[in-house]
């Protein structure tokens, strides 16, 4: 038997903290105690997610399971992509097949992809920069990003790249929330903490609970995510393609600023 939590799981703890009982299930029931518990665990969730900072960290801490690997395949002649739908963000740059190229698609910022193109207009090759840029909306549906490349692909491969997610909802059909079993005592008193907080209008026991294990479960994303050696840190000066410290794009050693 797993011991990772539960949608159902958090449903009956959270129900019972609020008086609720165990038994409230479903949205289709339409009663208050349904949204009340509802409403806990989303917040609980964004709270673990995006968790505070805690005892003795001096920043915000990113969980190594939010950052997945993905792929994207490129089209011959396609220069701008759609990201997934729980994009949130790049982490560091994209790398072709060993294969198809020994060089990164490095991260730049929109302004450059920008000036590029406009410099060097409808050059084709493997692309060599990409900007991630987010995509206007009229609020009907959450905000997405798509990356746009330079120079234009010439040919179809397939990038890979790490970022970090926005996690959805979870539900009765996907129950587990990201983390896993390691994390679960964090994320029930997460919940558990917001719960506190909306029936007694402060916090209490399960927020000094929470912040407690959500220490634990930092330390343990922190070793299990962090290398003991990192290696050589060189400075790629000898690539042909590179940003230098002022953020400048160089092509070949030429300044496209």
């Amino acid at each position: 038997m797993s011991l990772v939590i539960s949608y159902n799981e958090l449903q009956k703890a959270v129900g019972r903290y609020l008086g609720c009982g165990r038994n409230v299930y479903g949205p289709d029931n339409g009663t208050v105690e349904w949204a009340d518990i509802e409403d806990c665990i989303k917040s609980g969730l964004r709270q673990f997610y995006s968790p505070p900072i805690a005892a003795g960290m001096q920043q915000l801490h990113h969980w190594s399971f939010l950052e997945p690997t993905a792929t994207l395949s490129l089209v011959s002649g396609r220069q701008d992509y759609d990201m997934p739908v729980d994009f949130g963000g790049i982490k560091g740059n994209m790398t072709y097949e060993p294969s198809e190229a020994n060089y990164p698609i490095v991260v730049v910022g929109e302004t450059q992809i920008r000036k590029l193109r406009q410099n060097r207009g409808d050059e084709t090759d493997n692309p060599k920069f990409v900007a991630i840029r987010p995509k206007s909306i009229d609020g009907s549906v959450s905000q997405r990003f798509e990356a746009v490349f330079w120079p234009k692909p010439n040919a179809a491969n397939n990038i890979s790249y790490r970022y970090y997610v926005i996690p959805a909802m979870i539900t009765n059909d996907l129950p587990y929330p990201y983390g896993g079993a390691v994390h679960s005592e964090t994320i029930l008193e997460s919940c558990l903490a917001i719960a506190e907080q909306r029936l007694n209008d402060s916090k209490g026991l399960h927020w000094d609970k929470f912040m407690e294990r959500l220490a634990a479960s930092i330390q343990y994303d922190l070793k299990t995510s962090c290398p003991d050696y990192f290696g050589y840190n060189g400075d790629n000066s000898d690539s042909s393609t590179h940003i230098d410290r002022t953020d400048e794009v160089t092509y070949n050693g030429n300044s496209i600023d």
